[in-house]
């Protein structure tokens, strides 16, 4: 076995058409459309090795799409030549190979983007080695997967702190007893106010708002109405929002029904925010949206008791 240095991808490509012509003396009936390949990995799933034909004298010629800093061929006595380029690769195998032998060829890639790695089996075949494989990788840099991180991290923080409120909320006795205990409800008890009679609709869709009245206790607030789909597939009720003046929003911690509402009929829709007494009154924006919906719902002067 001779290694030669790293060369340029113009040599690569000269030796290899010369190990080729060569071997097109010696090897005959192979196929032309098992001439060239194409392989392909994949930094979102994971994928057994697979599997690249050569055969005995015939040179096939490897092209990767990004650099590679290593290639690790196991078992480099089996080629009579190896030339490695930064994103070629040009093996000769020898003429005594015997069929179905399996040898393993790693690429480390340099740029450090994922798949760090990926895997090859070489499987020997009297004569439909393929001459030429092109090898793409569909990358995926470390600051994407970090910010999935971060993104993944701040989801379990939530779900956390929902799984805590939920049992210290069991914990609690139900009824009037758990709304003073929680400290829901203070010593004033739950104020109400009455807002809206006529329907109120976002242009574009096929649905309203009526009847609306708000409740407030000492540490939260409730949106009651009356909801009404006039359209043509089911509404389900997926999550609301107020909006201040300035901008802020303060998302429902509760939604209700849960099931969805039916074409042409109407529901009692109950939302419920974290809204202590002592914020501001109004007005604010209520915005509803459904469950696969690309437009929210939008009720505007809102006011609290």
């Amino acid at each position: 076995m001779t290694l030669f240095p790293r060369p340029s991808l113009k040599v690569a490509l000269l030796v290899a058409h010369a190990f080729a012509s060569v071997a097109a003396a010696q090897v005959t009936g192979a196929p032309d459309e098992e001439g060239a390949g194409r392989i392909e990995w994949s930094a979102d799933r994971e994928q057994p090795p697979q599997e690249l034909r050569i055969s005995p004298g015939l040179a096939t010629l490897l092209l990767s799409d990004s650099p590679v800093a290593r290639w690790e061929l196991s078992g480099r006595e089996n080629f009579r030549r190896v030339m490695e380029g930064t994103d070629t690769l040009a093996l000769l195998p020898r003429h005594d190979l015997k069929e179905g032998t399996r040898l393993k060829l790693t690429l480390v890639f340099a740029d450090g983007e994922a798949p760090l790695r990926a895997e090859l089996v070489l499987v020997v075949h009297p004569v439909s080695g393929q001459r030429q494989a092109e090898l793409y990788r569909h990358r995926r840099g470390v600051e994407s997967y970090q910010e999935e991180v971060r993104q993944l991290r701040a989801e379990v923080g939530r779900a956390r702190a929902e799984v805590e409120r939920l049992r210290t909320t069991q914990a609690r006795p139900d009824g009037l007893t758990g709304l003073l205990l929680s400290g829901v409800m203070g010593l004033e008890g739950v104020s109400s106010r009455d807002l809206l009679r006529d329907p109120q609709s976002t242009p574009g869709l096929v649905f309203s708002v009526t009847r609306v009245r708000t409740f407030r206790a000492s540490t939260r607030a409730a949106v009651q109405a009356e909801l009404d789909n006039q359209g043509e597939v089911p509404w389900r009720f997926k999550g609301a929002a107020l909006v201040d003046g300035s901008g802020h929003t303060v998302h429902a911690l509760v939604v209700w029904p849960q099931e969805p509402i039916a074409p042409k009929e109407s529901a009692m829709g109950i939302m419920e925010f974290e809204l202590p007494s002592s914020t501001a009154r109004g007005p604010y924006t209520l915005k509803l949206w459904a469950e696969g919906a690309a437009q929210a719902v939008t009720v505007r002067d809102i006011f609290f008791p």
